[in-house]
């Protein structure tokens, strides 16, 4: 499993409570095998990147597709560096 970042606007800033929300209802996620890590609301909370792990940035792609996030997000690959 590789770790894959989600960086997405929205046009409202979020509280505590939408991303909580947002998390509750995404679909699909075991069906593309891709497993929320974290989430980072930026001080705007316009703003939000999320880590997750799945088999490629595709999985998370298609989860995206299905959750109808806005088609700008951005989706990339990553690699974790540790000491």
């Amino acid at each position: 499993m590789e770790y894959i970042v989600l960086e997405r606007e929205f046009p409202e800033p979020l509280t505590p409570e939408d991303v909580r929300k947002l998390a509750a209802e995404a679909q699909c996620l075991d069906l593309y095998r891709v497993k929320p890590v974290r989430s980072y609301l930026m001080p705007d909370r316009k703003r939000m990147v999320c880590v997750f792990q799945a088999p490629d940035a595709e999985a998370l792609r298609a989860v995206a597709r299905v959750n109808g996030f806005p088609p700008d997000s951005v989706v990339w690959s990553s690699t974790l560096h540790t000491p």
